[in-house]
């Protein structure tokens, strides 16, 4: 009996251990996750502010329809606040990308499968469903600027009500660095949740 009460507390302090080290992974993820907003916020307000000077000095190949908030010839009588704009970028960002539909830390329970196949998986269905995001949110930060209409452009189409941008899309160095880190640890999440599920079913037939 004494044996048993000894693997038993063994395996439970491994256990604990296993489970302490699957917080911190998460911990990390969650900053990793953050850090990817935050730098979604800046990549939507610089694309935003570069698709505003293309339509001052070249109209004719502006992203922006003629009924745009902004004054062409004269930029300082444009309708526009640069600090609302980066508070409305802000909270359409937030809005889109901090829950945890995209974020697989966030979520208290999931396949304990820690093979490269589905890890690999989990990574692409990630990115993809990242990257669909990001198109919406440029979509969205974009009718800020329209009094009224929309604009008729094949870089846009219309998706459950909303626009989304469809060329070609580049994510910034910050959101890339971000994203592979989030990357690196979701492998060492799976892998951690594998093994408390290894170590349950240990504990269980030492039980039996």
């Amino acid at each position: 009996m004494e044996i048993e009460a000894a693997v038993s507390d063994d395996s439970r302090k491994e256990l604990d251990s296993i489970q302490e080290k699957l917080e911190d992974t998460r911990e990390k993820m969650e900053l990793e996750a953050l850090a990817f907003i935050e730098a979604t916020k800046k990549f939507t307000s610089e694309w935003i502010k570069r698709e505003i000077e293309i339509s001052v000095n070249s109209p004719e190949n502006a992203a922006f329809p003629e009924n745009l908030r902004l004054h062409n010839k004269n930029p300082e009588k444009s309708n526009l606040d640069l600090k609302e704009l980066s508070l409305k970028i802000s909270g359409i960002v937030e809005t889109h990308l901090n829950h945890g539909d995209y974020w697989i830390h966030k979520n208290a329970l999931f396949q304990p499968d820690s093979s490269r196949d589905y890890i690999e998986y989990k990574k692409e269905k990630i990115l993809k469903e990242l990257t669909l995001s990001v198109r919406r949110i440029l979509g969205c930060a974009t009718e800020i600027f329209w009094e009224e209409g929309e604009p008729e452009n094949k870089a846009w189409v219309k998706e459950m009500g909303k626009r989304k941008y469809v060329c070609f899309l580049r994510f910034s160095d910050e959101m890339k660095t971000s994203l592979n880190h989030y990357f690196e640890l979701l492998e060492e999440l799976l892998i951690l949740n594998h093994k408390i599920k290894e170590e349950i079913l240990r504990m269980e037939r030492q039980k039996a």
